[in-house]
């Protein structure tokens, strides 16, 4: 059985969804630098994976360093998985 390559993007969304998942729910608002540094990204590239990602609705910016996943944000993480 082979696993799929993904992205840096798919990485992150992956991984904020098992993060906020271990809390208890995928909506849970997360700190990025920690999830970056969990992937191996680093903080300025997040950044930029950030911004497109909110841009496409798959995650909420919530303050400067916080956001969660939105419904469409989840639903693509749970097909990717």
């Amino acid at each position: 059985m082979t696993q799929k390559a993904t992205t840096p993007d798919e990485r992150f969304l992956i991984k904020c969804y098992q993060t906020a998942l271990a809390k208890g729910d995928p909506y849970q608002i997360l700190d990025y630098r920690s999830i970056a540094r969990s992937i191996g990204q680093k903080e300025t590239a997040m950044k930029n994976i950030i911004k497109h990602l909110a841009q496409a609705n798959l995650i909420k910016k919530i303050g400067e360093t916080t956001l969660q996943l939105t419904p469409r944000g989840c639903a693509l993480v749970l097909e990717i998985l």
